[in-house]
């Protein structure tokens, strides 16, 4: 059940991810918007134009961030799966929220952005502080500008509010999320006769004409994928000074010229239990709410506040027994700060109230203001002074490894020179080393090296024995990079793949064959009985929404049916299945649903704050698309440039 919910919560999160990722990149003000020719325009939104330098970019982000996620796609599968169709909308509906936010007057202050940037861990230093410099180097990572990103993030944020806007009045009724829990944790008994491909496969005989058919139609699937063998050094900056290179002193004199860093606020250790409530929740609900965390709270008092936390927090509430660890001024909500600073240790809140429900707050620990001392610091003084000289010789050490490359001079030579290091057992051991890939694919290579799909794309079309000129980008270190080995794709022909064409062949024909006879048995139930031959060898399992039936693969389809099936009486299709354990093997299957098992109660407390929250935010997102559809249909909206398009699988 947990799967099942999991994917229902993910969808919105997902989606709105996926848009903060197309809005991130789609960096250009609005007064480029309204600039260019058609043959410069994809799309116009109330006049308002979208770039085709806008959607290329915005689709190639996108399509690196699914490709990052899911190493096994390609682009041909993300064309497939219309995602440039995605970006396309997604874009669109970006330039219908910022016009209808110009129209009611709402903006991104200065602050909010602020705000928003110094809290993505990302842009903070080790002592979670905002780091200008890593602000600064993580953008240019992402190949983009810092104004650049900032028109992203504003548009995001923006995004951001509109939804909450529109979104603030959304409101579960109280037995929905009960309701759907009974929905989600029925179970139903199953009988089902199955028919295995395999005894079908004796009387299926191919023709040469049908093996002819197969083989040409499938000659994609046939053929070797092209296959290099790479040399690489990897170089990273902090890669090229080993901390412990950096002396005491130096390291001591950098800390004392920069102890701001090192600065400590003030801290508060905590624990909570909260109690789940709609922020616009009605009097009712909050009166009920109210009452179940005084009791709580009580429990707490004379008890082991730990246990009863764990008791009552639901899921991703808070750490075990209640615990948010050590928090500063400004990381949480204003409700629940202001609380938890005017307690002392060991002492207990009355219910806070806050937008995610009511909190019952423990003071466990507080910690003044302070500077972290030298001694603590050290290593991490050294550390940064180590990367700093690695980013000064980086460029130097990779010009030296690229003119080496080109001149086909050894890369293991090249990297020793480098430099070396002792290691804990005292062995020297060098700061760059050359590697090899083995022969590997393209998906294989790019997730070895770390490099984009273009870029992996590239090394793949290179001859043998060839250098590259430059240095290559994965993610936070370079590569210089020699294709030693290429061996391109080739398709056997229908001789040489005769056995894999006649196997797979067999075993196509065998499962229709299967599923031919299950339907032929399906057809003659005149009054609802199988016939005695096939009687015998019905079984039965148990079925959960979205499990599988003991010894399959799970069937999502299958499942669906079976949930929405009348009791009693055999289903009037047949399905196509695969065992378990090989899944090569497979066959036809006939069911019906002999009982059905209704909820238990015992498992509701445990899921009652999931589901709750879950079920609030279907009918956000309910609200948001709504009012996302409305803005549709009252917009000029106008798509051009089919080359573009086409080639985004649009």
């Amino acid at each position: 059940m947990l799967d099942y919910i999991r994917s229902n919560a993910q969808s919105f999160g997902v989606k709105v991810a996926f848009a903060i990722i197309i809005l991130v990149f789609m960096f250009w003000g609005v007064g480029s918007l309204t600039d260019g020719g058609s043959s410069n325009v994809v799309a116009k939104v109330n006049g308002e134009a979208i770039t085709a330098q806008q959607f290329e970019q915005a689709y190639q982000r996108a399509a690196e961030y699914a490709m990052r996620n899911d190493p096994s796609l390609t682009r041909e599968a993300l064309v497939q799966q219309k995602l440039g169709r995605q970006v396309l909308n997604e874009l669109i509906s970006a330039q219908l929220i910022r016009q209808e936010a110009a129209r009611v007057g709402m903006t991104v202050s200065p602050e909010e952005m602020h705000y928003v940037v110094s809290k993505l861990p990302a842009f903070q230093d080790a002592q979670g502080k905002f780091d200008p410099e890593a602000y600064k180097r993580n953008i240019e990572a992402q190949r983009m500008s810092v104004a650049e990103y900032e028109q992203g993030l504003a548009d995001s944020i923006l995004r951001d509010k509109v939804m909450r806007t529109v979104a603030g009045s959304a409101w579960a009724a109280g037995d929905e999320a009960r309701k759907y829990y009974d929905f989600l944790t029925q179970q139903r008994t199953v009988e089902y006769l199955y028919l295995p491909a395999a005894d079908f496969a004796a009387s299926v005989k191919p023709t040469e004409e049908e093996l002819n058919a197969w083989y040409e139609a499938h000659k994609a699937e046939l053929a070797s994928q092209p296959r290099v063998e790479v040399e690489y050094v990897a170089v990273a900056p902090e890669g090229l000074v080993r901390p412990e290179s950096v002396s005491a002193e130096a390291a001591l004199k950098w800390y004392e010229a920069n102890k701001q860093r090192f600065r400590q606020p003030e801290q508060v250790k905590v624990a909570h239990i909260l109690v789940p409530l709609a922020e616009n929740a009605p009097e009712a609900a909050v009166k009920q709410a109210m009452e179940k965390a005084v009791r709580i709270r009580s429990e707490a008092e004379k008890g082991d506040f730990a246990a009863v936390a764990n008791a009552n927090n639901g899921p991703n509430a808070a750490g075990p027994g209640g615990e948010l660890g050590w928090i500063q001024r400004g990381q949480t909500v204003k409700p629940f700060e202001d609380a938890a600073w005017a307690l002392q240790p060991g002492q207990i809140s009355e219910p806070v109230r806050s937008q995610f429900g009511l909190h019952i707050i423990k003071m466990e620990e507080r910690k003044d203001a302070s500077v972290q001392p030298f001694a603590e610091v050290e290593a991490e003084v050294r550390a940064t002074l180590a990367k700093q000289e690695g980013v000064e010789k980086v460029n130097d050490v990779l010009d030296s490894l690229i003119g080496d490359n080109i001149n086909n001079r050894p890369l293991q030579e090249s990297a020793a020179r480098a430099g070396s290091y002792k290691d804990a057992d005292g062995k020297e051991q060098p700061l760059l080393k050359a590697e090899r890939t083995g022969l590997v694919g393209q998906a294989e290579l790019q997730k070895i090296l770390g490099i984009s799909d273009e870029m992996a794309a590239s090394l793949m079309k290179a001859p043998a024995n060839s250098p590259v000129d430059t240095a290559l980008e994965a993610g936070d270190r370079y590569l210089v990079v020699r294709v030693l080995t290429s061996e391109p794709s080739t398709t056997p022909t229908l001789d040489q793949a005769r056995d894999r064409v006649m196997k797979a062949l067999v075993a196509e024909k065998s499962l229709q064959a299967a599923m031919e006879k299950a339907t032929a048995i399906r057809k003659a139930m005149t009054d609802g009985t199988l016939p005695a031959e096939d009687s015998a060898r019905v079984q039965s399992a148990d079925l959960t929404r979205d499990g599988a039936l003991a010894g399959f693969v799970p069937n999502p389809a299958m499942n669906q049916v079976i949930f929405r099936a009348a009791p009693q009486t055999w289903i009037d299709q047949a399905f196509s299945v695969y065992e378990q354990e090989d899944s090569s093997k497979c066959g036809a299957l006939l069911c019906r649903v002999t009982a059905v098992e209704q909820p238990k109660s015992d498992g509701w407390a445990g899921m009652e704050n999931l589901l709750t929250e879950l079920v609030q935010r279907k009918r956000v997102e309910g609200m948001y698309q709504t009012f996302m559809r409305m803005l549709e249909q009252k917009a000029k909206i106008e798509v051009y440039n089919s080359r573009v398009l086409e080639s985004a699988g649009i």
